[in-house]
């Protein structure tokens, strides 16, 4: 007598279609956790950056008026490790471009992701 080895037809049906039910459930779960993780990645990123011309301000008596620095003078002036950017690809820009003194807060916002830091660490929605 021979015998049957390997799957049917039928059995190898099934388990697609399992797989492709069980792919249903995983894949947009992934794609949530990917888009939050960046947008908390975009949020440290703006925080530290923000930190780093709190310090630059204090630092060169920048007067209110005055233009708030550029991320390439934070780094010149080694208060930022290296350039951050937004890892789902916005621009970060300063909402209010000059420095209005240390009872109005400077905050920085992002393309992408529409929130804006406060200077004292707070969030909101723009």
């Amino acid at each position: 007598m021979k015998k049957n080895q390997g799957f049917t037809l039928i059995e190898i049906m099934i388990t697609m279609c399992i797989l492709g039910i069980i792919t249903s459930f995983v894949i947009p779960t992934m794609t949530e956790s990917i888009q939050r993780a960046q947008a908390t990645t975009c949020i440290l990123y703006r925080q530290n950056i923000q930190t780093a011309a709190d310090i630059y301000i204090k630092t060169h008596n920048v007067m209110p008026g005055d233009p708030l620095p550029t991320i390439p003078q934070l780094i010149a002036e080694n208060l930022l490790p290296g350039e951050d950017r937004c890892p789902s690809g916005g621009i970060y820009v300063w909402s209010t471009p000059n420095y209005q003194g240390p009872s109005s807060p400077f905050l920085l916002s992002c393309s992408v992701h529409f929130m804006t830091v406060t200077e004292h660490g707070k969030y909101r929605k723009k």
